[in-house]
């Protein structure tokens, strides 16, 4: 069946959607393309990607006859964006998961390990797998699987779109192994399976403690849990006579909500300040923060990194932009813009759209924002984001 249904997809069946006439799946369609038109505001960043999937993909909507395929056809059309905001708010066994503990980048046409989210994994890994170049997945050359990568729209010879394809196969369907052969730095070659590479998952919030005079807060991914407000307030009441503080918002992959963020913001301003540009279609306005009780005043350290998403990436820049803390780690999640959830009119699920550009204060978007206080992680072993946070604070004191 699977074999069956990419056929489908991407076969020539001779049929258009005049010739369907106005069947439910083709309304569906034409809504869909009709919303993406209306709502996606990075439609003009990518020139005649909409069209292509027009002339490609219509054509065979109305053979899909299950919810299943319906689910994997439309997961399809949304990977030609290659933007990781956009997906369905459903999914099924063969769908690719969002993320992957592992983050690749291109060189010379290879791909490299460059981070790995160390600092959430239960155990350690055997070697390190840093600068390790990635030969192969489940026994097959990487590159050819990149380039088999299932999508008909996009230019898979851009670097840009290769190395976001590249992260899509490591995040890797939900039913497939993820078995990778790869070359550490040394020359040895080894297994690699990122699937044992386990998360710690958490009950809690947020994690706190004082270490040394200097205050440490880590969000647990709850940037969207309203209880994390209240929780932070008592973490930071604790820590107001700390020398300095250290946010660490690299394990925020699932984003957030405002109502969440902004008044955990408004505990390090003194005035209303605005934070973060928004645009959208029709306004483009600075979203702004407010004061809330007692100022923490002494200086702010935010953590980010390759997992730090959306509503987290809004944080960071915000505290840079006010000029209230200072960022360390790597480039974010980099998820584009702040999304919007559109039901499918024939389906009883959606899809994710970024329907506002975000910006830093300095007018650059927040996808592009890249900390000064750059660490460029030497192993999987070592937290080199918080001691890197800590020598920063040791030589200032001096």
């Amino acid at each position: 069946m699977r074999h069956l249904f990419f056929l489908l997809i991407f076969c020539s069946c001779g049929s258009t959607l005049k010739d369907q006439g106005n069947s439910d799946n083709v309304k569906e369609f034409r809504h869909f393309i009709s919303q993406i038109e209306k709502e996606y505001i990075y439609e003009n960043d990518r020139p005649n990607l909409v069209e292509c999937i027009k002339d490609i993909y219509q054509n065979d909507v109305d053979t899909i006859s299950k919810p299943y395929f319906k689910v994997l056809y439309y997961e399809t059309i949304l990977n030609e964006f290659y933007d990781s905001h956009i997906s369905l708010n459903t999914n099924t066994v063969e769908s690719y998961r969002l993320r992957s503990p592992i983050y690749l980048v291109q060189k010379e046409n290879k791909f490299y390990i460059k981070n790995v989210f160390s600092s959430q994994l239960k155990s350690k890994i055997v070697a390190n797998v840093i600068d390790a170049e990635v030969e192969s997945i489940n026994g097959i050359e990487f590159n050819k699987v990149v380039a088999q990568f299932p999508s008909q729209c996009m230019d898979k010879k851009d670097p840009v779109i290769r190395e976001w394809i590249a992260n899509k196969i490591i995040a890797g369907k939900r039913n497939e192994k993820r078995k990778l052969t790869i070359r550490l730095k040394n020359g040895a070659k080894m297994q690699l399976d990122v699937d044992a590479l386990e998360l710690e998952s958490y009950t809690t919030n947020l994690s706190s403690e004082i270490i040394n005079d200097i205050g440490y807060i880590r969000i647990n991914n709850a940037l969207g849990n309203s209880e994390l407000v209240n929780e932070f307030d008592t973490a930071l009441d604790g820590m107001m006579n700390t020398n300095a503080l250290i946010l660490d918002l690299r394990n925020t992959p699932n984003g957030g909500s405002t109502d969440v963020a902004e008044p955990i913001l408004g505990r390090f301003i003194s005035e209303a300040k605005g934070y973060q540009i928004c645009e959208n279609k029709k306004e483009r306005y600075t979203r702004k923060v407010f004061p809330r009780k007692r100022m923490y005043e002494n200086q702010v350290y935010v953590l980010v990194g390759r997992w730090t998403g959306s509503m987290g990436e809004g944080m960071a820049i915000g505290l840079d932009g006010m000029n209230r803390a200072k960022i360390i780690g790597t480039e974010m999640n980099r998820l584009a813009g702040g999304i919007k959830t559109i039901k499918f009119s024939h389906s009883n699920f959606g899809f994710h759209i970024p329907f506002e550009k975000m910006y830093h204060l300095d007018g650059s978007l927040r996808e592009t924002y890249v900390p000064k206080e750059y660490v460029n992680q030497a192993s999987s072993d070592e937290d080199h984001f918080l001691n890197y946070a800590f020598r920063m604070i040791k030589s200032i004191d001096k």
